[in-house]
C-alpha cells in the first residue's frame, strides 16, 4: 500500500488518518524496536511540562495492536504498543493519531447509563481524556492471552502519546482535556503520563537511523525507511528548517519616476531643473 501512494494510486485516500497510521506504524512494525519506534517515541514531549519521555530505555520488544476497541466507553485508539523491556517488566503506550482532523470528541447523554444500565463514568466526551482513562483502567480487548498478560502486567507504566501533523504542540487541544479531567476529578490522575508528537519529526528519526546503521545483517531494511520517508515527502510532512537566502540576483530600476535616466550614486532628487517648475506652486522640496 505505501508503495502505491507514493505513486499516487491511492489518491482519494491520502488525507485518511488510518492510512497514514498503517504507513507509519506497520513500518515500525518490521523493524528492530530500536531502529523506529523508540526513536520515534523519544521526539516526544510530555503535556504537562514539555519534557521528553524518561522510560524507553532498553526496551528489546514490542507488541502492535491496530485499531483496538476499549470495553467501557467503546473507543477505537489507532494503536496499542506494548514495550517490554530487558528486565520483561513491561510499557502500555497508547496511540491516537490524527492527520488533518481534530479530537472525535463524543456527545455523552448526562444521564447515560453503561451496558448494565448503571450510571455511565465518562469524561464529557473528551477523546484523549476518556482513552486515558479506558487505558488506566485496563478497558482494552485484547484477543491475545499473551499481549493481554503483558499489559495486565503494565499498571503504573501506562501512557497516551497524541500524534498530530502540528509544528507546535496543539495547546488547545491539550487544555481542553486537561480541564475535563480536572473536572471530574479522575482518580490518581498523572499528567505526566500525557505526550504529544508530530509525523514531521519521523523524517529526521530515519535520517538519523540510517547514519548510524550500516544494515549489513538485514540490507532490505533500509528500503522500509527510505519508502516511508518518500511517502512522507509526498504528503509535505517534512521539518521546516528556515529560509535560506535567495540565489536569484535581482536587477534595480533603471528609471527614476521623474527622470530619464537613473544616475547612480545620487540623491534621489538630484538632478530635478527648478527651472521647470511652476514657480505660483509651492513643493515640499521648496520654499515659499
Amino acid at each position: 500500500m505505501t508503495i502505491a501512494e507514493i505513486h499516487g494510486k491511492l489518491s482519494p485516500h491520502e488525507h485518511r488518518e488510518d492510512l497514514l497510521t498503517s504507513d507509519v506504524f506497520s513500518t515500525f512494525k518490521y523493524l528492530d524496536v530500536n531502529n523506529g519506534l523508540i526513536p520515534f517515541l523519544i521526539k516526544a514531549t510530555s503535556f504537562n511540562d514539555n519534557a521528553p519521555p524518561d522510560f524507553l530505555e532498553d526496551i528489546v520488544e514490542a507488541d502492535y495492536i491496530f485499531w483496538p476497541r476499549t470495553t467501557y466507553l467503546n473507543r477505537e485508539p489507532d494503536v496499542l504498543i506494548i514495550l517490554t523491556k530487558k528486565n520483561q517488566s513491561t510499557i502500555a503506550v497508547l496511540i491516537e493519531a490524527k492527520y488533518h482532523s481534530g479530537k472525535s470528541n463524543a456527545h455523552r447523554e448526562k444521564d447515560a447509563t453503561d451496558k448494565e444500565n448503571n450510571p455511565l463514568e465518562h469524561l464529557d466526551g473528551d477523546q484523549l481524556a476518556e482513552l486515558f482513562k479506558e487505558l488506566q483502567d485496563g478497558k482494552i480487548y485484547i484477543d491475545d492471552a499473551i499481549i493481554r498478560d503483558k499489559y495486565l502486567q503494565s499498571v503504573g507504566s501506562r501512557y497516551l502519546f497524541y500524534v498530530t501533523a502540528h509544528y507546535a504542540s496543539p495547546s488547545l487541544d491539550i487544555e481542553e482535556t486537561f480541564k475535563v479531567l480536572q473536572k471530574k476529578q479522575y482518580f490518581n490522575q498523572n499528567y505526566q503520563n500525557f505526550y504529544w508528537v508530530n509525523w514531521i519529526s519521523i523524517i529526521g528519526v530515519i535520517d538519523e537511523v540510517n547514519s548510524k546503521e550500516t544494515w549489513q545483517n538485514a540490507p532490505t531494511m533500509r528500503y522500509l525507511l527510505e519508502d516511508l520517508k518518500a511517502l512522507l515527502q509526498r504528503k509535505g510532512l517534512v521539518p521546516f528548517n528556515g529560509f535560506t537566502n535567495p540565489q536569484r540576483k535581482i536587477s534595480k530600476t533603471k528609471f527614476f519616476f521623474w527622470e530619464e535616466a537613473e544616475k547612480l550614486d545620487q540623491p534621489l532628487f538630484f538632478g530635478i531643473d527648478a527651472r521647470k517648475l511652476i514657480k505660483d506652486e509651492t513643493y515640499f522640496w521648496m520654499g515659499e
